[in-house]
């Protein structure tokens, strides 16, 4: 047997519009696990079933093999998505859907990224099944497939031999999964730090960090306040700092905070703190200790307490319930 017979046979499908950071992503993420297990690791291939040339949603122009070349035995098969418009064309092209409805059932296990799970829809592969896709097509996969359990806010979902992703980078959290439940989670870590993604989040995170929802509540004077403490966490943040970066004195400084994000200056860059504790939780190579001197707390023991109370769990127990697969 080949080296290559060896290795776990994965097929992203191709189209006409396809998301470009929906393939590259998790390609990347298979592409350097494979490095560190050459022997084990993934063989990809690109399969274009309508055409061998693509243009992506970035205008980048791919080339896949035609359909005669997918592999007879495919470990992962991955679905990526697109803007809508390109979604509901291929949706509507009988040569790709009964590719997809082929390929998919000589596939050991089938993913799709982002609004690809629409295709997968159209497959009828989600009915009866949970899904999830980008939060703003949500209502639409579920008006399409009413069978389905769609949830909006999950990073992605493992539902049976069938995994959906949420919107466009969540694909690179979907491979790191994969590759943790392939080849183990430390491995995926490597991976993660690799890439210079900061974390291995788990599927049941939500897709919108906890900093993203407070920057999208402010106008974008204040938005950037949020990124200015991120930089400072494991120091002392004084609300005379934060009206200083904001160029605005203590008492209109603590005015503003209260109605762009509904918190204190104080309240503020505690939630960002514990949220930060919260996303790094999910290393298990870091310490709680470790972590409670990254995000400013005196000791692991004043964090732990601090987290307890925000998110009724101990840090151990949020660990473990949310640690990668």
């Amino acid at each position: 047997m080949s080296e290559r017979a060896k290795l776990r046979s994965v097929v992203f499908a191709l189209f006409e519009g396809v998301q470009l950071l929906d393939v590259a992503g998790p390609a990347e993420v298979l592409s350097i696990a494979s490095d560190f297990h050459p022997a084990e690791g993934y063989d990809l291939r690109y399969i274009a079933p309508c055409g061998s040339v693509i243009r992506s949603s970035a205008r980048l122009v791919l080339t896949g093999d035609s359909a005669r070349r997918t592999p007879s035995s495919i470990h992962t098969l991955i679905i990526p998505g697109s803007p809508m418009g390109a979604i509901e064309t291929a949706m509507k092209d009988a040569r790709l859907i009964d590719w997809l409805r082929s390929t998919a059932a000589s596939a050991g296990r089938v993913a799709s990224i982002c609004t690809g799970a629409f295709l997968l829809g159209e497959t009828g592969l989600l009915a009866g099944r949970r899904a999830t896709t980008h939060w703003s097509v949500a209502d639409r996969l579920a008006k399409m497939s009413p069978t389905t359990r769609v949830d909006a806010n999950a990073l992605y979902i493992e539902d049976g031999h069938i995994w959906t992703s949420a919107g466009v980078s969540a694909g690179i959290d979907l491979a790191l999964a994969l590759v943790a439940r392939d080849l183990g989670p430390q491995t995926a870590l490597k991976v993660a730090r690799e890439l210079v993604v900061q974390l291995v989040r788990s599927g049941g995170q939500s897709q919108f960090s906890g900093p993203l929802q407070l920057q999208a509540r402010a106008r974008p004077r204040f938005a950037g306040l949020i990124p200015w403490i991120e930089e400072r966490m494991h120091t002392s943040i004084t609300v005379e700092m934060m009206a200083d970066a904001m160029g605005m004195t203590r008492r209109s400084f603590q005015r503003r905070c209260a109605s762009e994000f509904g918190l204190s200056p104080a309240r503020l860059v505690n939630e960002l703190r514990l949220e930060q504790g919260r996303m790094q939780l999910l290393d298990p190579a870091v310490t709680i200790a470790a972590i409670a001197g990254r995000t400013g707390f005196a000791d692991g023991a004043t964090f732990s307490k601090a987290f307890k109370n925000r998110f009724g769990a101990s840090p151990t127990s949020y660990r473990h319930r949310f640690r990668p697969p």
